[in-house]
């Protein structure tokens, strides 16, 4: 007997076929707009970074693809901040142009694409923060609209508006995480710390000598820098003092430099010699430092104090070339010589502007001047004179 299929067994059988084909097509269809694994690599030529306050900083970034499927790959680029206190970040292209939405594509067999990571120190971001920033992508096999519902809404191949229902900002398919460590710096800073006295001891300076008055200088920013000086007086009033800042031009390496032959700081002292004609009084002195590359200035300022003229005779300063013993045991007439010992113990101007020039001495005797008046020309600071008279006695009768 010959067995014989009837025409409704095999009308059955095409639909169960065809609706098995059907779906395969779609499962296919379904799989050509979403990945399952995100095939895309990430890797970044820093994992820290010193970043400057006011500046920025760039990673590379390369961008590898191993899917061998795809054409395209599309691929949304993220950088967050898990602290919370997100610093300005920017995605660049290597013409340093912004990438629009962050998004680029890589195909199947494209080489490793490379951009930029702009990461910038404002706002929040101040000198001596720290902060990690995470980057990393989302990808998704780019759609092309081949005219059917494959990966978008159903029925959209009627009215020819077929679009891609999940862009790589949706997707699951997430790359690995490429983490950078940053820290806030200043760049150019640097301090000035003047002493509170010259070389003498104290703040009290006189004419006619030099004093030495030391200061350190350190460069406390990132980054090397060359400094240069300036001085005044009285905020540039005065012009006629000798005041030397004792260095210039002088370079010093910033913090990063960590090496056994790094030098930041310097001492120094500045040289301070009064103007002959200054008088008695406060004055303000001041230093400051430029650095060159920074343009930051810093500096100090003190007050010195110019004394005024204290002529000084004491007792112990006069002496007589016989003693009165010796005087009343003779009967003859014997000059005795009388000495004084003039000192300055101050400046040379007074407040008038007078200089200690032609200073007169007298000698008294019982309140009567003896001989003439004796002069002395001029009388520096700590410089004594002995000037010399002569008393005839005589025996009364």
């Amino acid at each position: 007997m010959t067995n014989k299929i009837s025409p409704k067994m095999d009308m059955r059988s095409v639909i169960v076929v065809l609706s098995i084909v059907a779906m395969l097509v779609g499962s296919f269809g379904f799989k050509s707009a979403d990945a399952a694994a995100s095939p895309i690599s990430l890797s970044s030529d820093i994992s820290s970074a010193d970043i400057m306050e006011g500046e920025d900083v760039y990673a590379t970034l390369t961008i590898t693809n191993s899917d061998t499927i795809y054409r395209v790959q599309e691929v949304k680029l993220n950088a967050i901040f898990p602290s919370g206190i997100a610093w300005n970040t920017e995605f660049l292209d290597t013409d340093t142009n912004p990438i629009e939405d962050n998004l680029i594509t890589i195909g199947k067999n494209d080489d490793a694409l490379t951009v930029l990571l702009r990461i910038e120190c404002v706002g929040a971001c101040s000198a001596g923060d720290t902060n990690e920033v995470q980057v990393y992508g989302q990808s998704d096999p780019k759609w092309f609209d081949g005219g059917t519902d494959s990966g978008t809404t159903a029925g959209c191949e009627l009215t020819s508006t077929c679009t891609d229902t999940t862009p790589p900002s949706a997707s699951a398919n997430v790359t690995n995480t490429v983490n950078i460590s940053l820290t806030a710096r200043t760049g150019g800073a640097h301090t000035v710390a003047c002493d509170s006295a010259s070389n003498s001891g104290s703040n009290e300076m006189f004419h006619g000598i030099t004093y030495q008055w030391g200061y350190d200088l350190t460069n406390t920013g990132w980054n090397d820098d060359t400094y240069t000086f300036t001085t005044s007086v009285n905020n540039g009033d005065i012009t006629d003092w000798t005041f030397n800042a004792g260095l210039s031009n002088k370079v010093l390496t910033g913090q990063s430099d960590t090496s056994s032959t790094a030098v930041h700081s310097a001492e120094a002292s500045m040289e301070i010699k009064p103007s002959d004609s200054a008088r008695p009084g406060v004055y303000k002195l001041g230093l400051q430092v430029t650095g060159t590359s920074s343009g930051n200035v810093e500096g100090c300022e003190f007050n010195v104090v110019i004394k005024q003229p204290d002529l000084e005779v004491k007792d112990t300063d006069i002496s007589f070339s016989h003693s009165s013993a010796w005087i009343n045991s003779r009967g003859d007439s014997q000059r005795v010589t009388i000495t004084a010992m003039v000192r300055n113990n101050g400046g040379i101007v007074d407040t008038e502007g007078v200089k200690v020039e032609n200073i007169e001495v007298i000698f008294l005797v019982d309140g009567s001047q003896l001989g003439s008046v004796v002069k002395i020309d001029s009388l520096a600071y700590g410089e004594e004179v002995a000037r010399i008279s002569y008393l005839e006695p005589r025996k009364s009768s």
